[in-house]
């Protein structure tokens, strides 16, 4: 059955899925592997030991763990694709452009990294149903599936934005509909609405990033352990570290520890994958760069689309809506233009901005690789870019 397995799934063992399964089967036991966070390889043990237990009868430990990356994002892939469609109709009210989407999402040729043991698949559902739930108003439920994926990837971190930006909106509305209604009371009201606003946005940020932190002091306490031994390490792994020449545990406080603030991440990314400003910008990468430019195209064509129709509102970032004007001759309201649909609805700002922001940060900063191999950046410009395929 191993032989079976390596046959039909083998080609998937590559590049970071060797890190995932690493981290699935034995924990971190090398400091490179804290960029490889911790959500899909638990799911995949959960799944290898639960639902795929029978298995382990039949093939080694390995074997199994491959298999069950392979069922768990097969399952969270048809879930992700579902909750996009939902969420395109919602958000473009069209469900014909959302169809579309979602089978953009499922058939583009990055697909196969929705297979492998990659942490894609998962990212993307948690954010998709982050996203839905968002609309459909549930705050706290929305933050809790936002933590999910940044437990996931890391620049889950920055999905707390599209609650910031809901409770920012909810926020202009009522003070509009007091302002009309009790004119006498508005400033008293108006402060108490500000001190509900801030206090709900940072409730909902921590709950957001709560597993990004809870990441982050598990790595301390894993690798800033004075009291750490090499005999916790299976003998395999302690010689393949020696041989590789990795920091494990046991050798030592890293230097990142001993910063004011302890964080892993930035420190691994920049030491061990070379991942910062520029730093990806050499003469030998131009290929890489060349693939990766009908994406960065798509992304800056739908951003600078989206703004030539909606200007003022794309520059107010939505706190001014200019629905209507009064004609000089009558005096009658019209509309300054009827808003359409499609990527051309208002209520696709936030997901615009998001890609935007996630382009220009993956460009200046991340290996360009990312956008040639998913054909997005960490699988969120999906839930924009494929729907500007449709116009």
């Amino acid at each position: 059955m191993d032989h079976a397995v390596t046959f039909l799934l083998g080609g998937f063992r590559r590049w970071d899925a060797i890190y995932f399964l690493h981290v699935a089967e034995h924990g971190y036991t090398y400091e490179n592997t804290l960029a490889f966070f911790p959500l899909f390889p638990l799911l995949t043990r959960v799944a290898a030991n639960t639902v795929l237990l029978p298995l382990q009868f039949f093939m080694n430990y390995s074997s199994s763990l491959l298999v069950a990356a392979f069922f768990v994002n097969l399952v969270l892939f048809a879930l992700s694709a579902d909750i996009l469609y939902r969420l395109g109709s919602r958000v473009m009210s069209s469900d014909a452009i959302a169809y579309k989407a979602a089978q953009l999402y499922c058939v583009n040729p990055a697909s196969v990294f929705f297979s492998a043991p990659y942490s894609e698949t998962t990212f993307a559902f948690f954010t998709f149903a982050g996203m839905f739930t968002l609309e459909t108003g549930s705050l706290p439920l929305s933050a809790l599936l936002f933590a999910a994926s940044s437990l996931a990837r890391s620049n889950g971190f920055v999905n707390c934005a599209f609650i910031w930006y809901k409770i920012l909106k909810d926020f202009q509305i009522a003070v509009y509909c007091k302002w009309f209604q009790t004119r006498f009371t508005f400033v008293t009201q108006l402060v108490a609405m500000i001190f509900i606003a801030l206090g709900k946005a940072a409730a909902m940020s921590l709950l957001c990033w709560s597993t990004f932190f809870a990441y982050q002091y598990y790595s301390y306490r894993v690798f800033c352990n004075p009291l750490a031994s090499y005999k916790d390490m299976a003998t395999h792994i302690l010689n393949y570290g020696n041989n590789q020449k990795y920091k494990m545990p046991h050798a030592g406080l890293s230097r990142w520890c001993h910063q004011s603030v302890p964080m892993s991440y930035s420190y691994v990314q920049r030491n061990h994958w070379h991942v910062g400003f520029l730093s990806y910008y050499e003469l030998k990468q131009l290929p890489n760069f060349l693939l990766a430019l009908p994406m960065v195209c798509l992304c800056a064509y739908t951003t600078v689309y989206y703004m030539m129709w909606n200007p003022l509102y794309s520059l107010s970032l939505g706190l001014h809506d200019p629905i209507i004007q009064n004609d000089k001759k009558t005096d009658d309201p019209i509309p300054l233009r009827t808003e359409g649909f499609g990527i051309k609805k208002k209520s696709c700002l936030v997901y615009v901005v998001h890609m935007a922001s996630l382009a220009v940060f993956g460009i200046l900063f991340m290996h360009i690789q990312v956008s040639c191999i998913i054909s997005d950046l960490k699988s969120t410009w999906r839930s924009t870019t494929h729907f500007v395929f449709i116009m």
